[in-house]
């Protein structure tokens, strides 16, 4: 299965960095081909209205960096998005690439009883740090789950590490570094 992994954090090394690392790494055991960016040293901006990908494109009318990684997730069956928690939600330059993934949906999406030029079946995950305890965030992949099901990455997954905030502090949490390798399992060695 071909993955796409991009690093949400401006920290490099970072803990999402790190759980990123470890599934991509379990992926590959897998059979998985993984391309990985990270985001924080691309050029790009957010959607910006352009609007051409409603009118006679069929991809986002801007090119910038983002052009290729865009073009990498239409080709993937798994994307793989790692972020910290900043300000009670994923970072910037996370937010901006799905702001960008709007030109996936076709022109008459509102209507269209297939919205998506992706085809559907694919999988997405969400590996999440935050420093703060569990209670905070749990809702964050089910906040843009409609978008995503819309793409069609109908097989959402979600990691979340939390009460990690050095870097490197997730590899002390044994739980959350298993739960990385059994959803990993579950895509690539389903039963």
């Amino acid at each position: 299965m071909k993955t796409v992994c991009l690093l949400g954090s401006p920290r490099r090394d970072g803990n999402s960095d790190t759980l990123a690392q470890r599934f991509t790494t379990t992926a590959q055991t897998h059979g998985a081909s993984v391309q990985t960016f990270a985001l924080a040293s691309l050029s790009y901006n957010g959607c910006i209205n352009l609007f051409q990908c409603k009118n006679g494109l069929q991809h986002c009318g801007q090119n910038d960096d983002l052009t290729a990684v865009l073009d990498a997730i239409a080709g993937a069956q798994v994307l793989v998005l790692a972020s910290p928690i900043y300000f009670t939600g994923l970072s910037g330059q996370l937010k901006l690439v799905i702001d960008r993934m709007f030109s996936y949906f076709v022109p008459d999406y509102p209507t269209a009883a297939i919205k998506s030029r992706l085809s559907p079946g694919r999988h997405l995950v969400l590996l999440q740090t935050q420093g703060e305890p569990e209670d905070k965030y749990a809702d964050l992949l089910d906040r843009h789950s409609a978008g995503f099901i819309g793409l069609g990455f109908d097989n959402l997954h979600l990691v979340r590490a939390w009460g990690v905030r050095e870097p490197g502090e997730v590899n002390n949490h044994r739980q959350f570094l298993q739960q990385c390798d059994a959803v990993a399992g579950q895509i690539y060695q389903p039963a």
